[in-house]
C-alpha cells in the first residue's frame, strides 16, 4: 500500500472516530436534559 493511500485511509478513520466520540460525548451530557419551558408528554396515569 503506498504511503499516500495509508495517510488518506488514516485521515478518514480519524474523522469518523472524532465524529463517533463527539456523538458519544453529546449523548452522555445531554441525557435526561429537559429544556426550560419545554413541553413534554405526561406518562399515562400521571397526575397534574
Amino acid at each position: 500500500m503506498p504511503t499516500e493511500t495509508a495517510i488518506v485511509v488514516a485521515g478518514i478513520v480519524l474523522v469518523f472516530t472524532v465524529f463517533a466520540v463527539t456523538l458519544a460525548w453529546t449523548d452522555y451530557y445531554a441525557r435526561n436534559f429537559r429544556a426550560p419551558g419545554g413541553t413534554y408528554f405526561q406518562e399515562p396515569g400521571a397526575t397534574e
